[in-house]
């Protein structure tokens, strides 16, 4: 038998209808979100920053491998000597650091809004990190 337009159906056995809508509003409800209210997966051990230099004394910090979201980084910067500054940062894209010493290190980096990871979190971690 081909299929019967929904239309029809009701007007030939009236409890097709309220089975078909209770069916289309069962659908509904288990469906879930769509996949444009889908946020993406946030990864658990993230390595989405890389260090390029730049020139003689800058360094870019990219945000290469999640480019959906907001890192916040602890990035510590060799001094001249033995003292060393340290910041925390939020990174949606890249940013240019000036170093006279050696490369950045980045100390530490999470998924901005991911369970522990908030710029306060951070500076608790680092109380060296100060600025950012």
């Amino acid at each position: 038998m081909p299929p019967v337009p929904l239309a029809n159906s009701a007007r030939r056995h009236p409890s097709y209808a309220l089975a078909a809508v209770a069916l289309y509003a069962a659908g509904l409800l288990s469906a879930g979100p769509s996949l444009a209210q889908q946020k993406p997966p946030i990864p658990d051990d993230p390595e989405c920053l890389t260090i390029t230099q730049a020139s003689t004394s800058t360094f870019t910090i990219s945000n290469t491998s999640c480019p959906d979201l907001s890192v916040l980084a602890a990035i510590e910067l060799a001094g001249g000597g033995t003292l060393a500054r340290c910041f925390v940062k939020k990174i949606r894209t890249q940013i240019s650091i000036a170093s006279e010493g050696a490369a950045p290190i980045i100390n530490y980096q999470c998924i901005e809004g991911a369970p522990g990871c908030s710029a306060e979190i951070l500076r608790d971690m680092f109380p060296e990190c100060h600025a950012g």
